[in-house]
Order: C-alpha cells, then sequence, then structure tokens
C-alpha cells in the first residue's frame, strides 16, 4: 500500500495531528475579547459634549433650586435673631413676609417670658438697625403716645409700623416690600 501524500506532507490515511481552524478558534476567541474590551471602553466614553453640558446644566439648577428653598433671606435672618432676643415674634417672615413684636406685658403668650419688655425693646433696636432703620426711629418708636395713632417708616426693603396703648405697650410690625 501506497501511501499518497497531498499538500503538507501528511499521507492521507494519517489523522491530522493539527488543523488551522482550531488556531483561528484560538485567534478568534482572542480577537472577540479584544473586540468585547474595545465595546466596553467605547461604552465608557461614548458620552457626548453637549449630554455632559446638559447633565452638568441640570445639576447646577438642581442646586440653585435646593439653595433658593433652604436659604434664609436677611429679613428671615433678622426675624429668628428677634425671636432669640424677645422669646417671641408673631408673623411669619417667611410665609407672609412680616413679623410683629409686642411689649404687652398683659399679652398672656407673652407673660410667661422674663424681662419680656426689656427684651421685646432690645428686639425692636436689634430689627431696626438690621433692617436699616435709624437711631431716629427707634426714638420716635420710644416717643409716641397713644393719641399718635399708627405711625410708620419705610426704607428701599422695608416698612416698619407701630403703635403704642398705656395697656397694651408698644406694637411694632415689620413688612418686606
Amino acid at each position: 500500500m501506497d501511501d499518497v501524500m497531498n499538500d503538507n506532507g501528511n499521507s492521507e490515511n494519517e489523522s491530522p495531528v493539527l488543523s488551522a481552524s482550531s488556531v483561528s478558534v484560538d485567534e478568534q476567541i482572542v480577537s472577540t475579547d479584544t473586540e468585547d474590551s474595545t465595546v466596553k471602553s467605547r461604552l465608557k466614553f461614548r458620552w457626548s459634549k453637549k449630554t455632559i453640558i446638559i447633565i452638568a446644566a441640570a445639576a447646577a439648577a438642581v442646586v440653585v433650586i435646593l439653595f433658593l428653598i433652604f436659604h434664609e433671606s436677611k429679613f428671615e435672618k433678622v426675624a429668628s435673631e428677634c425671636v432669640h432676643i424677645a422669646g417671641m415674634v408673631k408673623g411669619r417672615a417667611r410665609e407672609d413676609h412680616y413679623f410683629t413684636i409686642d411689649t404687652d406685658p398683659d399679652d398672656p403668650y407673652i407673660a410667661a417670658i422674663p424681662n419680656v419688655q426689656e427684651n421685646a425693646l432690645k428686639a425692636i433696636q436689634y430689627a431696626n438697625e438690621q433692617l436699616g432703620f435709624s437711631g431716629a426711629v427707634y426714638q420716635k418708636m420710644l416717643e409716641t403716645s397713644a393719641l399718635m395713632g399708627l405711625q410708620s417708616e419705610e426704607n428701599k426693603k422695608y416698612r416698619v409700623s407701630w403703635t403704642y396703648h398705656p395697656d397694651y405697650g408698644l406694637e411694632v410690625t415689620y413688612e418686606e416690600k
């Protein structure tokens, strides 16, 4: 029996030891792994500049909105500090844009606070200074009589009005314009 030799130098009766297709399969696996990593890297850097700008603008808008919601205005800070000084104020600076400081010692809500008149006057003086009213306005408040009725002053941002009654004391209201 003569063995016939093929192009590879192997006889036709011999079984092939290693074929080219098995090598190419390994090459395909290697190249597939490379393609997967290339696809993954493409996905990582696929965002365009436009997308990044839109996301950054949206994030900035959220920060601004949160700042506006949780940030106290100067008026709200003054009202809050007046609560600490006087013990209490009437009105809601944030919602209604006004607050009132009352020196009435007979008011059942205020009577429980020690030194109510003294502390209320300190709060009025503090609010006047912080909101830009001169010392003359505070002096006018102290000199107001019941016959004078409601008095008021205003500046560019705020309005203050006050009244005095011997039985009810001095009542001062601050408003945002």
